[in-house]
């Protein structure tokens, strides 16, 4: 029978558990929110409450707030593993939405997988080690499937047959699966364990999975900024945060980790390092946006310690920094508010999409813009400004244009 104590009992396994496995920093911080958010609803309810399932009502309200997907299915992973714990007295299914790790059965396959880890060095590139391991395990095991028992064995022909099998398997992921291919059999020629492959690109291309996501009108973001009425403390919040993302284009994490050290109110700029690709970027604050920004800090966010420096915080049971995730579902929630219509790609990112978009129409260069947004290489920006519509009106057709032997000419 579940009590008060027995499902605080296995939220403290849980989270011991979850802290013992080789997750990420980030992973295992959202597990660690998802376990409080439980442990506190637990903690308002009185023993004689308890004389029905505790845990229903709970998920009952996860399913019913629209919550952002992961988020919800975070949520309800964790009252499916206290279930788990109150019925066999383990955690055993913690890992079950993770691939679980290929097996390289040959000894020779594996110890020149080993040593080629080793010799690559991936140092803190933990994403860049992870999707090598997945690839490289895969092929060797592909190998043996083929009756390949050392690599000198190993052939072109063998060898097409595995990567079309991978762009069968991992259709948008292929450039990954090449790369970590490539090194791996550098690595074995290094060595002289096998011949050096060109492989043909006609072998592994897939179809362009490309799409132009169209980004928010200004009538759009006027309507979803008149749904902000800013008489309450939420209203307020989420009208700052809108406005710093059309005119920034920061992202929804960078704007939960800003801090009102970064907001320089004399030169009127926001500094601040960009979680995603570690660039530091100071751009603008305009009037319109500081006023929104400084009217929640002045009237709505209250006073926090040193330890809590970020501006934007939500007052729940406790005040804590409000995360990336609460944004995109308050943002969603707004959205709906306004009647926006429900189009495939048109989150919080969007308007990240639209500041760039507003920026193009301003005949800004895609250099600077590039440069604006703070991206890794110049050549982000392009999925960034192909929504904006004059840019489309510049195209020509072949309307007029004669054709002579299916090749046109002027």
């Amino acid at each position: 029978m579940e009590t008060k104590g027995t499902i605080e009992q296995a939220l403290v396994q849980l989270d011991r558990t979850i802290q013992g496995y080789n997750y990420t920093q980030e992973t295992k911080r959202k597990y660690r929110i998802a376990i409080s958010n439980l442990s506190m609803y637990i903690e308002t309810c009185n023993e004689s409450d308890f004389v029905r399932d505790m845990l229903e009502p709970y998920q009952s309200t996860l399913r019913s707030k629209q919550y952002s997907n992961q988020y919800q299915k975070l949520q309800l992973r964790i009252v499916f593993l206290v279930r788990e714990f109150l019925a066999t007295g383990a955690i055993e299914g913690v890992r079950n939405n993770h691939k679980r790790k290929i097996c390289i059965s040959n000894k020779n396959f594996l110890l020149q997988f080993n040593e080629s880890v080793a010799y690559l060095d991936f140092g803190n590139k933990t994403t860049s080690a992870r999707v090598y391991s997945q690839v490289i395990r895969k092929f060797c095991t592909m190998l043996s499937s083929e009756g390949i028992d050392t690599f000198p064995e190993l052939d072109i022909q063998i060898l097409n047959r595995i990567v079309r099998n991978f762009a069968k398997t991992h259709p948008g992921s292929m450039d990954q699966v090449i790369r970590s291919l490539r090194q791996f059999l550098g690595f074995l020629h290094a060595k002289g364990l096998c011949t050096e492959f060109r492989m043909d690109p006609a072998v592994y291309r897939v179809p362009n999975r490309s799409r132009t996501i169209p980004c928010f009108t200004r009538s759009e973001v006027q309507k979803m900024l008149d749904c902000c009425n800013q008489g309450n403390e939420m209203d307020c919040r989420i009208c700052a945060i809108l406005l710093i993302a059309l005119t920034t284009g920061l992202r929804a994490c960078d704007i939960a980790t800003l801090q009102r050290q970064d907001i320089d109110w004399k030169n009127s700029t926001i500094a601040i390092r960009q979680h995603k690709t570690g660039k530091r970027v100071e751009l603008p604050l305009l009037p319109r946006v500081g006023n929104a920004i400084a009217k929640y800090i002045l009237f709505f966010r209250g006073e926090t310690g040193p330890e809590m420096d970020e501006v934007f915080l939500q007052h729940l049971r406790k005040t804590v920094p409000i995360q990336g995730g609460a944004i995109r579902s308050q943002f969603r929630r707004l959205c709906n508010k306004a009647g926006m219509e429900q189009k495939a790609g048109r989150g919080f990112h969007g308007l990240r999409r639209s500041a760039a978009t507003w920026l193009s129409e301003v005949d800004m260069d895609p250099h600077e813009i590039s440069l604006f947004l703070g991206h890794s290489s110049f050549s982000s920006v392009n999925k960034y400004i192909a929504t904006n519509p004059e840019m489309a009106r510049c195209t020509l057709g072949f309307e007029g244009i004669p054709l002579k032997s299916e090749v046109y000419h002027g």
